[in-house]
């Protein structure tokens, strides 16, 4: 699965492995062992691994600047790929068409079991993802399956991370997702996927028809059910996620409102997921160039999940009750 030995290199030097997927694509993935000197430090409390999820469009060395700087502040951090994004092999067409389910029941634990097995992990260490955008949508999805509570996934922070719900946003923003909804789902079910080219004008690229149709319909409905090949009831998988989501924007972020973020919220109910809107100016894509407002927001959230497991383990020990 990996061409790249066992990382014993500095937190700011990435190694790069490649993934098999379904259907004989690969997808790489970056990893950034954490600082020694800060992990040998915190030895007696080993950091969570973070995996970093991309938006719609993006590639995993866009991430590089926030996966070098929270691999400074100690963590182990693994930079996915979404399927036929960046780097991966993958190439949307009529007969090669993938949705949100093959990328959360498929892509998701693949990625995360490869990164802890090149990191020395084991299968159930804690980890936290990361996800911009659309990563997230496919994150709170994984949540949902068993695999999630399998590789150790303890919580979830999105960053621009909503639902494309219309309802969500002001106008022009809900009439262009109306529209451009309308639009991607016609093209893409004529093709079979979704070109780059002249109507791509928000620079997605070439995209599975499947996963747009998918896109489109919970920007109409906020709902996720449905979804092809599905193996689980999505929809009421999610009812039952209980690990903790923090969904984040900044205040300048056009692609991600704060009711985006709560109405994908009100599908993880048990989690009581907490909405917060960042004040920094660093939009939908620039704060993972400027990665010091996440990475601390990231820390915090990562210490709240230790205290409240350990809380709820010394509550356990107390009362006799098996963790």
């Amino acid at each position: 699965m990996s061409d790249t030995p066992s990382p014993r290199q500095s937190a700011t030097t990435p190694s790069s492995m490649y993934v098999s997927m379904p259907g004989g694509s690969v997808s790489t993935v970056l990893l950034y062992p954490a600082a020694a000197q800060v992990s040998s430090a915190a030895a007696g409390s080993p950091r969570p691994l973070v995996v970093v999820w991309p938006g719609f469009g993006m590639g995993a060395r866009y991430y590089r600047p926030l996966a070098e700087e929270l691999a400074r502040r100690g963590f182990p951090v693994a930079v996915g790929e979404l399927r036929g994004q960046g780097s991966s092999t993958a190439v949307a067409s009529l007969s090669s068409r993938w949705g949100y389910h093959d990328m959360a029941s498929q892509d998701y634990p693949r990625t995360v079991r490869a990164a802890k097995a090149w990191f020395d992990l084991e299968e159930d260490h804690p980890t936290v993802l990361l996800t911009h955008s659309m990563g997230g949508q496919i994150g709170a999805l994984f949540l949902a399956r068993p695999e999630a509570a399998e590789l150790g996934v303890v919580g979830m922070m999105g960053v621009g991370t909503g639902s494309p719900y219309h309802r969500a946003f002001p106008d022009p923003e809900k009439r262009r997702l109306r529209i451009g909804g309308i639009v991607m789902r016609a093209v893409s079910s004529v093709l079979g996927y979704w070109p780059a080219g002249p109507l791509d004008v928000a620079n997605y690229g070439r995209q599975s028809g499947v996963h747009l149709r998918e896109w489109a319909r919970f920007g109409r409905t906020n709902s996720l059910e449905d979804l092809k090949g599905r193996d689980i009831d999505y929809m009421d998988a999610m009812q039952k996620v209980s690990v903790p989501v923090l969904l984040t924007r900044f205040v300048d972020d056009d692609f991600c409102t704060v009711e985006s973020c709560r109405a994908l919220a009100s599908l993880l109910p048990k989690t009581f997921a907490r909405i917060e809107e960042l004040p920094e100016t660093l939009g939908h894509n620039r704060w993972a160039r400027e990665p010091g407002p996440v990475a601390d927001r990231l820390e915090a959230f990562v210490g709240q999940i230790r205290a409240d497991r350990t809380g709820a383990d010394s509550s356990a020990a107390a009362s006799g009750e098996p963790r």
